[in-house]
């Protein structure tokens, strides 16, 4: 039944639902309008720009460090050549002589005392090509390296001479480190020295160019072996060639450049931080980077690669870090490199790592105090709903309440609501509550005087008593009128419905113990809103019916044997009980019944089967199940044997107790019954009963086609080559009541001419059952179909022939016909008046057999050749036919059967026979066809023996439309035709 609402529920719910829609029109509102996006949008575009900023603040601030870098190499740079030529010395050699380079190293060090009070750098070193103190080592470079503590002022009494001549340092009043050195030694690491080498490599590959060109940035390293990472930016010294001979520069320890160059305090977000690095496929090269602060020294790992992932539509990356968590990163490329550097591809990439949630909290936190609104406001409409749904349906809802508690027997009054609807509705329900009771009064008379056994009942939620009909009086024996409770009828119904049919589970089996008879009781039942109401049925007489007319399903009414339905139930209960033991599957078939039917009547056939049937009742006293399958058709099927030995002598003993069984025809004659029969094994040859009704039934076929009368054994390797025979028993009839099949056509050529001359049209099955001419063949004449198969080949060749007429002009068509059959008269009347024009083209083939009736095979000929077609007798050569059959058909053409002519090129005896036959077929007036030609050299040599048409694959394969002449065929055969000639020629001059 389907689910009521109650006034109160339905308001409630509908009013419900508009409020939902409000709020979700808000919500879709706030979502069209993009808020919550344009929220994050915002801080996106606050960290992109706060990076770029802080990128051109860089860029800005480096460039003036380089433009001061090169001013000061270029002054320093001119000083020095200008010493070297003053002492006629080359400038790569200011190092050798002591003088030199005590004078060398004063002018350097005049500029790095300019470069550290000019600039933000916590150090400044020059670095020559070889040293003066350790000449003979390659790896010394006498070099001049001061580093300031106080880079933010000019003062220099915080400078520390590194590297250099202590004459400098006192000089300048420089205090020297611990770690003073006079030289600055390179070490094995690849990347160690190339601050140095970098910049003169590329001012040897770029002569020429601007000094900016040349400048090249290292990453952070321990230049000194002090445990001190810094920064360096070096440009090569070069000589008026343009070859470097040193270098000057600057470092930047991290700590003063994340100080200086670096400062976050310009970032917006709480645990955000800057970091320079390396940069390509969006993933930041963390081998060497420079953080802004602890915070990014403590969450980015030296040696690793973080990989950024670009967000859709926001021109930011995300990432993870494993102690942040999810991190959003803006990154700008920064131009520590010129354009034209040939460093440019080691750029450096500025990227501002802000915590997800940090970036958007902003928008998330407009984002929950709007879902708060939204929900806050939600509830009070809903709060509001209820209350006022609550105080509007109050008065329904006290009516609704008067009717439940009204019994089915009480007339209905109504108290007014004061809403004009419902009064409206109450008053009409009072009125038809008054139509219902005379009408239920009538209908209950009605079912008393029609004298159905059908009863009713009606049990009530809120009752405690069950409303029943006269029928369930009368039915369980109670006086009418008396009040059934509840517990009584549950009493009552679980005695009705104690035994449940099996295949019908609404109907009981119900033994009435005081009229003592069996009764069926059909019980259906439906919810009520208000309870159960059900009907009990008498199907007493119903079920006895059914049992009866299933009873005559399950046995024949001829024989008492049981049917094929029945058969094959039994058997799967049997199988099922005992799928581990031995059976059999016996399928029999009357040998002479339709003798008897035919010569006797249907009466006496009748008889035959009932005598058989009692033949097979042999198998009874084994539990064999026997059934009549079909007319003259019976199987009996034996299981629960554990040695198939021993049911195989049960089953050879039925033969020897049916040779006293006979009947006496009305003639006089007694006849004994005959029978053929197959045996299928359970589980060697099947496992269900179909297969083993169909197996044993094909080996009964094999019986009935190989001995009649015995009993064979089913043959699996007999069935596999056979089986279709049996298979495509309904195959073939649809092929002939649909006539699906088609004719290819092969050519047949003239040997004299080169021209396709005929064709002969090959039959072709449109149903994938047969798998060419031989099965169909097979299959009719298994099924004693032929004639039908001839009547259909020779009816639609003609029509074929007749549709194609202008396409075939006057060339001929080979129809194969099957020489045992003959068409009747009507037929051959109808293909005069309808085809006669086309018998001219006819050439009507007949293939060779033995046995053959001669008298139908005349008939034929002469009736095909009546009417103007000519005759060909096929497979000639194959073992039936010879000289004898060519004189008795007088057939116009013959065709040379393949076996005879495929290799005869090279077979003297075939050449022999065949040469024969065209001899005495000539002389005879007959034209000779050799089938078969695959090959030249066997078309060379039926040429050469005066054949006059061939046949085969070489001339043409058999194709579903008119083949033209093959020019190049032609041309062959017309030159071996004249070389024939040629030949002939020559041994007649000889």
């Amino acid at each position: 039944m389907k689910r009521t609402w109650t006034l109160r529920r339905q308001l409630n719910v509908m009013l419900a639902l508009i409020v939902i829609f409000q709020s979700l029109a808000l919500v879709l509102a706030l979502w069209v309008s993009q808020v919550y996006y344009l929220l994050d949008a915002e801080a996106v575009r606050l960290l992109n720009n706060t990076t770029e900023n802080r990128a051109q603040t860089f860029d800005s601030t480096v460039g003036q460090l380089i433009g001061s870098m090169v001013a000061e190499n270029e002054n320093m740079d001119e000083k020095l050549v200008s010493l070297a030529k003053k002492n006629g010395k080359a400038t790569e050699s200011l190092y050798l002589d002591n003088d030199l380079y005590n004078q060398t190293a004063s002018v350097a060090s005049d500029t790095l005392v300019s470069i550290l009070k000019q600039n933000h750098v916590t150090g400044a070193f020059f670095i020559l090509n070889g040293s003066n103190a350790n000449k003979e080592n390659s790896q010394a470079h006498s070099a001049i390296y001061i580093r300031n503590s106080t880079p933010n002022t000019q003062d220099s009494t915080n400078f520390i001479m590194e590297i250099g001549p202590t004459a400098i340092a006192k000089e300048y009043q420089i205090a020297t480190s611990i770690g003073w050195n006079l030289d600055l030694q390179e070490n094995n690491d690849n990347d160690y020295f190339d601050f140095y080498e970098k910049p003169i490599w590329a001012a040897s590959q770029y002569k020429g160019s601007e000094m900016e060109r040349y400048g090249y940035w290292s990453k952070p390293k321990d230049v000194l072996n002090d445990n001190q990472k810094v920064v360096c930016y070096t440009l090569p010294v070069l000589d008026e060639n343009g070859q470097g001979y040193g270098v000057i520069g600057i470092e930047i320890d991290l700590s003063y450049f994340s100080q200086y160059y670096l400062p976050d305090s310009d970032l917006l977000y709480d645990n955000s931080f800057y970091v320079i690095a390396g940069m390509s496929d969006n993933t930041l090269d963390l081998d060497w980077f420079i953080p802004s602060g602890v915070l990014a020294k403590a969450d980015l790992q030296n040696n690793d690669q973080l990989q950024l992932k670009a967000l859709k539509n926001e021109a930011i990356f995300e990432t993870s870090l494993d102690k942040l968590g999810t991190m959003y990163a803006s990154v700008r490329k920064l131009k520590v490199y010129s354009d034209n550097s040939p460093f440019i591809d080691r750029n450096w990439s500025l990227a501002c790592f802000v915590p997800r949630d940090v970036l958007r909290e902003n928008s998330a936190s407009v984002r929950e105090k709007l879902n708060y609104s939204i929900v806050a406001t939600t509830f009070i409409a809903f709060t509001a709903v209820l209350v006022l749904v609550y105080f509007f349906t109050r008065k329904i809802s006290r009516l609704s309440k008067y009717v439940r508690n009204l019994s089915p027997y009480d007339e209905i009054h109504f108290k007014p609501t004061g809403m004009r609807e419902i009064d409206d509705l109450t008053t009409a329900l009072q009125l038809l509550n008054l139509s219902l009771m005379n009408v239920s009064k009538t209908t209950s008379k009605i079912l008393e005087l029609s004298l159905l056994p059908i009863g009713g009942y009606e049990v009530f939620d809120d009752s405690k008593y069950v409303i029943l009909t006269d029928f369930l009086y009368w039915l369980l024996h109670i006086d009418p009128g008396t009040q059934i409770s509840k517990e009584d009828w549950s009493e009552y119904y679980n005695k009705l419905t104690l035994h449940r049919m099996e295949d019908h589970p609404d109907i009981y089996e119900y033994y009435d113990e005081y009229t003592e008879k069996q009764l069926w009781l059909r019980i259906l039942e439906a919810k009520q809103p208000s309870g159960l109401v059900g009907v009990v049925l008498d199907v007493t007489n119903e079920i006895k019916e059914n049992r009866r007319l299933a009873n005559e399903l399950d046995f024949d009414a001829l024989t008492h044997l049981s049917s094929n339905l029945a058969l094959k139930r039994e058997v799967k209960r049997k199988l099922k009980e005992k799928p581990d033991e031995i059976g059999a599957m016996v399928f029999i078939d009357l040998d002479n019944l339709k003798y008897i039917n035919d010569n006797f009547g249907h009466d006496v056939g009748d008889r035959l089967i009932i005598r058989a049937s009692e033949i097979f009742r042999y198998f009874e006293k084994y539990q064999g199940i026997i059934s009549r399958i079909s007319g003259d058709e019976f199987a009996i099927y034996l299981h629960g044997y554990q040695d198939q030995d021993e049911l195989r002598k049960i089953i050879n003993e039925l033969y020897k107790y049916s040779e006293t069984f006979s009947i006496n025809t009305p003639d006089g004659e007694n006849v004994r019954i005959r029978f053929s029969a197959g045996v299928a094994w359970y589980p060697q040859d099947a496992d269900n009963v179909t297969d083993l009704l169909k197996l044993s039934d094909f080996a009964m076929y094999e019986a009935k086609h190989k001995e009649k009368g015995c009993l064979f054994e089913f043959n699996r390797d007999y069935y596999l080559q056979m089986s279709y025979l049996l298979e495509n028993r309904e195959a073939i009839n649809r092929l002939l009541d649909e006539q699906l099949i088609r004719f290819a056509f092969q050519p047949i050529v003239d040997l004299k001419t080169g021209e396709f001359i005929a064709y002969e049209a090959l039959m072709r099955p449109l149903l994938d059952n047969f798998k060419n001419p031989k099965e169909i063949l097979a299959v009719a004449a298994a099924q004693s179909k032929l004639a039908q198969l001839e009547r259909m080949i020779i009816l639609m060749a003609f029509q074929t022939i007749d549709e194609q007429a202008n396409e075939i002009g006057d060339r001929t068509i080979f129809i194969n016909s099957i020489p045992s059959q003959i068409l009747n008269d009507e037929d051959h009347l109808m293909l005069e008046r309808r085809y006669g024009k086309i018998f001219k083209n006819i050439v009507l083939e007949v293939t060779e057999e033995e046995n053959i009736n001669m008298a139908n095979l005349s008939n034929k000929v002469n009736l095909f050749k009546k009417h103007g077609a000519r005759i060909a007798v096929d497979d000639f050569g194959s073992g039936y036919s010879n000289e004898v059959r060519i004189l008795s058909l007088l057939p116009d053409i013959i065709k040379i059967d393949i076996e005879m002519i495929q290799g005869i090129h090279s077979n003297s005896d075939k050449q022999n026979l065949v040469a024969n036959l065209i001899d005495f077929c000539h002389k005879k007036g007959v034209k000779v066809v050799a089938e078969g030609i695959e090959e030249s050299s066997d078309l060379e040599t039926v040429i050469q023996m005066g054949v006059d048409y061939a046949q085969g694959f070489y001339i043409g394969r058999p194709l579903f439309e008119f083949s033209k002449t093959n020019s190049s065929l032609k041309k062959q055969i017309l030159d071996l035709q004249k070389k024939c000639n040629n030949k002939m020629k020559l041994i007649k001059k000889i």
